[in-house]
C-alpha cells in the first residue's frame, strides 16, 4: 500500500490531492537605468521562469539518512510531493552524501545510484519504483579535458530510450535494463558504447569521457562569439562561420586578410584594395558597405578599411603593409573569428549590421602549467618581372616616336625657351632636321638607343627583393587562480619598391580572475600597437607612363656607373644657360636621388583597453558591466628636401631677377614639411543581464538584455611649412595669400591647403534584448530587438533613432525518431531567419555645416564657406534580410555540408539627386533609392582519408551573389560607359557598359554602332545616345567566388594547398589609355604611352582589316576614348588562383629529449602568390592585376615564407 506525503502537512492520507500554487517573487535591482521595455522584458522572463520551474536549486547534506528522510528534505526545498511504499524505505541503504546547488534530477539520480530502487517524476510528484531488472543510470559526460559536453545524446542501443545531457553535462536515464548497451554520442567525438551486463550501477561514472575524433572538423568544438554572448554554432538559428586558431595559423602570412582569404563562404577579402564584402552590398557607397569589425566585444575604433593614404596593395609587393583595419591585429593573438552574416546573427548590433559583422576574440589565459610560445616568420620574394607590364621595347618605342615626329606632332624645342625637353630619340631627330648631324649619324644614334634595355638597371636600383619578418613571444598560464595571456610581437615589412618599409610592434596583456567561489569574475585587457611606415614614390613614377617615366632606352647609370640626371621642364641648354648660370638651382631630375629626397613618414600609435566585471547572482542569472577605451594617434610627416626635384622646380619657377641682377625668391629657399596629425578616441560602456534556465530537461530559455553607450571622436589638422631645414627644424614664416611673380611673368600664390582643425564626433545610445527558447534540445526559437540612437552631427532625432529586430527558427531533424532509420546521417538541421539591419547616414546633416577659412588678403576679413546645407529629411538606410539554411553531417561525421540561401531588400539608400541650383547646390543627398539582392553560400568539408598515419581533409566553399537596383527615382540617362558610378534601375550597382565596336575607318579612327546598328565615326557626337545604344557587359565584381583548401597529413608532416576562385565578372582592359594617347596634330607636349598593344596600331589605309588599335596620324580624342571604352576591351575576368602551398613538420616528443625544456617544436615552409591556375580570357594578362601606375596594380610575385614555432 502506498503512502502519500504532501508538501502541506495538513493534508491527510484519505484526502484528495490538492496542491497549492507555488510562486516566488523576485526583486530585481538594476545597476544602470534601462528603458521601460528592457525592464519589462526581464521581469517577464524571471516571473515566467519561476512559474514554469516551480523548484529551486537543492542543497543536501545528510549522514546515514533513510530514503524517506531524504525525500522529506527534497520536498521542503522544492515543494515536490513523493509516493513511497514501506518496503522501499526498508530496502534503501542508509546514505551519506553532500550536494550543493543541483537540479532535482541530478540529486535524485545521485541518491538512487547503486540502490535497488528506481524513481519517476510526474506532475511534480516523485514516485519510487522497484528496480528489478531495470535501473537508473546517471553521470556527467565530458571531453578529455574534463569539460562538460552539453547536449550529448545518451541512449540504450536498439531502443528509443534516450536523453540529453544538460548545460553541465549531467544526465539521468531511467528504466535501463541490466543487460543493456549504453551509447553516448556527441558531434565531433568518438561514439562510446558501454556494456552494462554484470556491471553494478555504483561502478559506473560519475564521469563518462568522450575522445575527440581524429582530425574532427574544426567547427565542432569551437564556440561562436557574437560580441554579446558565446554559443554553440550547432544551436544557432542564424548564419555564421567560426574560424578557430588552427585555421588562422594554417597560413603564415603577416596579413590577417591573407590568412582568411578563400576560407569563409560568402565573404570576399580583397588583399589588393583591403576591402571586405560580406555577401552582397546594401548601399551605393562603398564606404558604408563594409562590415562592422568587433574586437573583444566592442566595435573597433577605425572602421575605414582602406585607411592607409598610400592606397597600397598586398604585402611583399607594395608599400604601407597595414592598409586594412584587420591588419592592425596580430594573428598570433587571435583565438577565434566569428563572421555574422544574416539578420538573426548580426541584427543585435543594429547600426551597420546589415553589412555583416566580423567578431574577433583575442586569446585568454588557461588554467594549468605556465607555458611560453615563440614563433618566427621570414618571407622573401624576388623583384617583379617588368616583362609583366607589357611595355614596348626600345626599338618599338623609337619607331612610335619616329612616326609622330614624321607627322609633325612636335615643336622644335629650340624654337623658344619655354619648350619642354624631348626624349633622346626626338632630340636626335631634331638635330638631324636642323642639320647638326647627318641622317646616317641619326640612324646610328637611334640604332644604339634601340638596342638599349633599362629593365635590369631598374630592378637593381629602384626595386628590391621583398622581405618580411615577424617575431612573436607569448606567455600563458595561471598564477594564484588568475589566468593570464601576454604577448609581444615585432614585424618588419620591406616591399619591392626601394625606400618603402613598415615596422610594427604590438604588446598584449589579458588577465582574468574569479572571487567569492567564482561568483564574481574580473577581466582586464590591454593592447598597444606602434606602426612606422615610410613611403616613397620615385620607383613607381619611373616605371609608369608620365612626366618622369623612363622610356625603354633611358638608363639610370652611365657606363662608368655614375647616376644620370635628365631635364624635363626645359632643354639642357635653356636650363643651364638661362637659369642655372644665373644662380638658379639645378633643374635636372635624378630618379635614384629622389629615393632619399621625397619621403612620407607615417607614425601610428593605437591603444585598446577592455574591462569586464561579471557577477553570478543566481545559477541562472549573470550581471555584467563591461567597457572599452580605444585611442589612436596618427601622424604623417611629408618631407620634400631642399634638394628634391619638387622643391627645386617650385623654387626656380617662383624666382625672378631684379634690375640689379639679384634673385628674388617668391618661394622660400629650403624644403617643404607637411605634417598631418589625427587623434581618435572611442569609448563604450555596456551593462547586460544574462539568464539561462533549463526546466525538466525539456525546456531551455536563454535571454540577455542590456544598454550601452558609445562615442567615437576624431580630431585632425594639416600644417605646411616652407623654407624648412631638416637639420635645425626651422622654417620661414610666410603669408600664403601674398602673390609672387614667376618666370613666365604671371602671378601666383603658394595656395597652401592647410585645413582648420576638424572634429568629427558620433555618439550612440542603444538598448537591446535577445531571447532564445529550446524545446527537447531539437527545436530552437530566437528573437532579438535593438533600439539605436546615433547622433550624426545633429541629425534630427526622429530620423536617427531606429529599431532593428530579428527572429529565427532551427529544427534538428536528426533527433527525430523518423531519422533514426538513416544511420549514415549524424546531424541534419534546418535554419530560417528574418530581420533588419541598418547603415548610418553619413552624407548629410540636419544642420548647416560651415567651414571657416583664412583672412582675405585684400579685405582683411575672415572668409568661409558652407560645406553641407541642412537636410532635415535624411534618415537611415535599412536592410531586411531573409535567410534559410541546411546543415548536414554524415558518414560518421566525416562529411559536413552547410547550405544557405539569402534574400535582402534595402530601402532608403542615400543617393545624390538633382536640386534647385539657385539655392547654391546642384545636387543633395536624400534617401531615394531601393535595391535587392540574393545569393547562395555552400560549404563542404570532408575527411576523405582517415587511416593510421594518413589523413586527407578537404574544404570547399562556393558563393553566388547578385544585386539589382529596384528604384532610383530618376530615369536612366546613361550616355557613355564611363558613367557607371550612377545607379541604374534594373541593373546591378557594379554594372559595366561599353560602346558597340564597329572597327576602324580608312583613316585609322574608331567607329561604333548605336542601338539600331548605325555606324558612327569619331567625329559624330554621342550626345543623343540613350542606354539602349550602349551594350551591357556584365558585372565588375565576381558573382561567383570561393576557395578550396586541401590538407594532407602523414605522421608528423602536414601539406596544405589553397586555391581561390572568381567567376562571372568582367573587367575593362585599358591597354591604351586616352589620357596618355597623343591626340594633337602639332605641338604635342605630353608623354607617350608605352603599351605593347601600340605596336599593332593602324599606320596606313588597309591596316583596319587586321587591327583595332587606332592610328596616331588622323586621330582625335573621341577615337581614343571610344576604343578604350569599347566592348572588345572588356574581358572575362573568371579565374582560379593557386594562392598557397605549405609544408610543415612537427617534431615528435621522442626527438625533443627527456628534459623536455622544449615542449613542442614545428617548422614550415610556404609559397604564396603562385599565379593563375586557370583563366577564362585568352589574353596575356592577369585580370586582377593590370598595371595602372598604382602600388597595388603591380602583378604579385611568388613569395616564400619560412617559420618556426616553439613551445616551452
Amino acid at each position: 500500500m502506498y503512502q502519500y506525503f504532501f508538501a502541506n502537512e495538513k493534508y491527510k492520507v484519505n484526502q484528495p490531492i490538492h496542491r497549492p500554487p507555488v510562486f516566488s517573487n523576485f526583486i530585481i535591482k538594476l545597476l544602470m537605468r534601462f528603458q521601460l521595455f528592457c525592464i519589462l522584458f526581464l521581469v517577464l522572463f524571471l516571473q515566467t521562469a519561476t512559474a514554469l520551474h516551480g523548484q529551486n536549486k537543492i542543497n543536501l547534506n545528510v549522514k546515514r539518512a533513510s530514503l524517506e528522510e531524504i525525500l522529506q528534505q527534497v520536498r521542503s526545498q522544492t515543494g515536490y510531493d513523493y509516493v513511497i511504499r514501506p518496503e522501499h524505505n526498508r530496502s534503501f541503504s542508509p546514505l551519506t552524501i553532500s550536494l550543493n546547488d543541483l537540479e532535482l534530477s541530478e540529486v535524485l539520480g545521485l541518491c538512487f545510484q547503486g540502490q535497488p530502487l528506481g524513481f519517476i517524476v510526474r506532475n511534480n510528484t516523485i514516485i519510487v519504483t522497484d528496480s528489478q531488472q531495470q535501473r537508473t543510470i546517471n553521470g556527467i559526460v565530458t571531453d578529455t579535458q574534463q569539460k562538460p559536453l552539453a547536449g550529448a545524446t545518451v541512449r540504450i542501443k536498439g531502443t528509443h530510450n534516450q536523453t540529453l545531457t544538460n548545460s553541465k553535462g549531467v544526465f539521468v536515464l531511467a528504466n535501463v535494463p541490466s543487460n543493456a548497451v549504453l551509447e553516448i554520442s556527441y558531434l565531433g567525438y568518438e561514439l562510446r558504447q558501454i556494456d552494462l551486463s554484470g556491471t553494478a550501477a555504483s561502478n559506473l561514472g560519475p564521469l563518462f569521457v568522450l575522445k575527440p575524433q581524429i582530425a574532427a572538423l574544426d567547427e565542432v568544438s569551437v564556440m561562436a562569439n557574437t560580441g554579446y554572448q558565446k554559443l554553440d554554432p550547432g544551436k544557432t538559428t542564424g548564419s555564421l562561420v567560426v574560424i578557430d586558431e588552427k585555421k588562422i595559423q594554417q597560413s603564415p602570412a603577416l596579413s590577417l586578410m591573407e590568412r582568411l582569404e578563400g576560407q569563409i563562404p560568402g565573404v570576399q577579402f580583397d588583399t589588393k584594395t583591403h576591402n571586405i564584402l560580406v555577401r552582397s552590398p546594401n548601399t551605393f557607397s562603398g564606404s558604408t558597405s563594409t562590415p562592422l569589425i568587433v574586437i573583444d566585444g566592442f566595435p573597433a575604433m577605425e572602421q575605414q578599411l582602406t585607411a592607409n593614404p598610400t592606397g597600397s596593395g598586398n604585402r611583399l609587393s607594395a608599400t604601407g603593409s597595414s592598409a586594412g583595419i584587420l591588419n592592425n591585429f596580430n594573428p598570433d593573438d587571435i583565438a577565434s573569428i566569428t563572421v555574422l552574416k544574416d539578420a538573426a546573427a548580426a541584427s543585435i548590433w543594429g547600426s551597420r549590421a546589415a553589412n555583416g559583422v566580423i567578431v574577433i576574440e583575442t586569446k585568454a589565459g588557461k588554467m594549468g602549467k605556465n607555458s611560453i610560445h615563440f614563433s618566427s616568420i621570414f618571407g622573401t620574394s624576388a623583384p617583379p618581372s617588368l616583362h609583366d607590364l607589357r611595355t614596348m621595347n626600345a626599338a618599338e618605342y623609337i619607331d612610335f616616336e619616329k612616326e609622330m615626329f614624321d607627322n609633325n606632332f612636335y615643336y622644335d624645342p629650340t624654337s623658344g625657351w619655354r619648350a619642354p625637353n624631348r626624349s633622346d630619340a626626338i632630340m636626335t631627330m631634331f638635330r638631324a632636321k636642323r642639320g647638326e648631324i647627318s641622317l646616317a649619324e641619326q640612324n646610328t644614334i637611334l640604332s644604339q638607343l634601340a638596342q638599349t634595355d633599362n629593365r635590369q638597371q631598374i630592378r637593381n636600383e629602384l626595386l628590391q627583393a621583398a622581405q618580411n619578418q615577424q617575431y612573436n613571444l607569448s606567455f600563458n598560464g595561471a598564477v594564484q587562480g588568475a589566468r593570464y595571456y601576454a604577448s609581444a610581437v615585432y614585424s618588419k615589412d620591406r616591399p619591392i619598391y626601394r625606400e618603402n618599409n613598415t615596422n610594427n610592434m604590438s604588446l598584449t596583456f589579458n588577465v582574468e580572475n574569479s572571487y567569492f567561489n567564482q561568483r564574481l569574475k574580473v577581466a582586464l585587457g590591454i593592447n598597444h600597437t606602434i606602426q612606422k611606415s615610410n613611403v616613397n614614390g620615385a620607383a613607381i613614377r619611373a616605371i609608369s607612363p608620365g612626366t618622369y617615366g623612363l622610356t625603354p632606352y633611358n638608363l639610370l647609370l652611365d657606363q662608368n656607373g655614375q647616376r644620370i640626371s635628365r631635364y624635363y621642364a626645359f632643354t639642357p641648354a635653356v636650363a643651364q644657360e638661362r637659369f642655372e648660370s644665373q644662380g638658379y638651382l639645378p633643374w635636372s631630375y635624378n630618379h635614384i636621388d629622389e629615393l632619399t629626397q621625397s619621403n612620407d613618414h607615417y607614425d601610428n600609435n593605437l591603444t585598446r583597453f577592455t574591462g569586464q566585471l561579471s557577477y553570478r547572482a543566481y545559477s541562472w542569472l549573470n550581471a555584467t558591466l563591461s567597457g572599452s577605451y580605444q585611442k589612436g594617434l596618427r601622424n604623417m610627416q611629408s618631407l620634400r628636401d631642399k634638394n628634391s626635384y619638387e622643391m627645386r622646380d617650385l623654387i626656380n619657377t617662383g624666382t625672378t631677377i631684379n634690375s640689379d641682377g639679384k634673385l628674388i625668391y617668391g618661394v622660400p629657399l629650403g624644403g617643404k614639411y607637411v605634417t598631418s596629425n589625427n587623434k581618435m578616441d572611442d569609448y563604450s560602456l555596456r551593462f547586460q543581464l544574462d539568464g539561462s534556465k533549463t526546466f525538466h530537461d525539456i525546456h531551455q530559455v536563454d535571454v540577455f538584455a542590456g544598454s550601452e553607450i558609445r562615442q567615437s571622436q576624431a580630431m585632425g589638422y594639416l600644417q605646411t611649412r616652407y623654407g624648412f631645414d631638416k637639420d635645425t627644424y626651422q622654417s620661414t614664416v610666410i603669408n600664403p595669400t601674398v602673390p609672387y611673380k614667376d618666370i613666365y611673368g604671371g602671378s601666383k600664390t603658394l595656395n597652401i591647403q592647410d585645413a582648420p582643425i576638424n572634429i568629427d564626433r558620433i555618439r550612440y545610445l542603444s538598448y537591446y534584448a535577445n531571447a532564445g527558447y529550446t524545446l527537447l534540445s531539437k527545436y530552437f526559437l530566437s528573437s532579438s530587438i535593438r533600439f539605436d540612437d546615433a547622433t550624426i552631427i545633429g541629425v534630427d532625432r526622429s530620423k536617427r533613432a531606429k529599431p532593428f529586430w530579428s527572429a529565427g527558427l532551427r529544427w534538428d531533424l536528426h533527433k527525430e525518431n523518423f531519422m533514426k532509420t538513416i544511420p549514415w546521417i549524424n546531424m541534419l538541421s534546418w535554419r530560417g531567419s528574418i530581420g533588419t539591419g541598418g547603415s548610418v547616414p553619413k552624407d548629410g546633416t540636419s544642420f548647416t555645416l560651415y567651414s571657416a577659412s583664412i583672412t582675405d588678403f585684400f579685405t582683411q576679413l575672415p572668409t568661409g564657406s558652407i560645406v553641407i546645407p541642412a537636410n532635415q529629411m535624411l534618415g537611415w538606410e535599412t536592410t531586411r534580410t531573409f535567410n534559410t539554411g541546411l546543415d548536414l553531417t554524415a558518414i560518421n561525421n566525416r562529411l559536413t555540408i552547410n547550405l544557405d540561401y539569402y534574400s535582402k531588400r534595402s530601402y532608403g539608400i542615400v543617393a545624390s539627386v538633382p536640386y534647385n541650383s539657385t539655392y547654391g547646390w546642384s545636387s543633395l543627398s536624400f534617401n531615394t533609392s531601393n535595391m535587392k539582392s540574393h545569393g547562395i553560400d555552400i560549404n563542404i568539408q570532408g575527411q576523405i582519408v582517415q587511416k593510421a598515419g594518413w589523413q586527407w581533409n578537404s574544404a570547399l566553399n562556393l558563393s553566388y551573389s547578385d544585386n539589382k537596383v529596384t528604384d532610383d527615382r530618376f530615369p536612366n540617362t546613361l550616355k557613355t560607359p564611363e558613367q557607371t558610378s550612377t545607379p541604374i534601375e534594373g541593373y546591378p550597382i557594379d554594372q559595366l557598359f561599353a560602346y558597340r565596336w564597329a572597327g576602324l575607318d580608312n583613316k585609322g579612327r574608331s567607329q561604333i554602332r548605336d542601338g539600331q546598328g548605325n555606324i558612327l565615326d569619331s567625329e559624330t557626337s554621342t550626345d543623343d545616345f540613350s542606354p539602349a545604344d550602349l551594350l551591357y557587359m556584365g558585372r565588375m565584381s565576381a558573382p561567383y567566388f570561393g576557395g578550396w583548401t586541401n590538407t594532407l597529413s602523414y605522421k608528423n608532416f602536414t601539406f596544405t594547398a589553397r586555391m581561390t576562385m572568381k567567376f562571372g565578372h568582367k573587367v575593362r582592359w585599358r591597354e591604351v589609355n586616352s589620357t596618355q594617347y597623343p591626340s594633337n596634330t602639332a605641338g604635342f607636349d605630353g608623354y607617350l604611352p608605352n603599351s605593347k598593344a601600340l605596336v599593332d596600331r593602324w599606320r596606313q589605309p588597309g591596316d583596319e582589316a587586321h587591327t583595332d588599335i587606332p592610328g596616331v596620324i588622323h586621330t582625335n580624342i573621341n577615337s581614343i576614348q571610344r576604343f578604350e571604352l569599347a566592348d572588345i576591351n572588356v574581358i572575362d575576368a573568371s579565374h582560379i588562383r593557386l594562392q598557397m602551398l605549405s609544408l610543415n613538420y612537427s617534431f615528435p616528443a621522442s626527438m625533443l629529449g627527456n628534459n623536455r625544456t622544449i615542449k613542442s617544436l614545428s617548422i614550415g615552409a610556404t609559397a604564396t602568390n603562385l599565379g593563375l591556375f586557370w583563366k577564362k580570357t585568352g589574353r596575356d594578362v592577369d585580370p586582377e592585376y593590370m598595371f595602372d601606375g598604382s602600388y597595388s596594380s603591380m602583378p604579385p610575385v611568388t613569395s616564400y615564407v619560412f617559420r618556426v614555432n616553439m613551445g616551452f
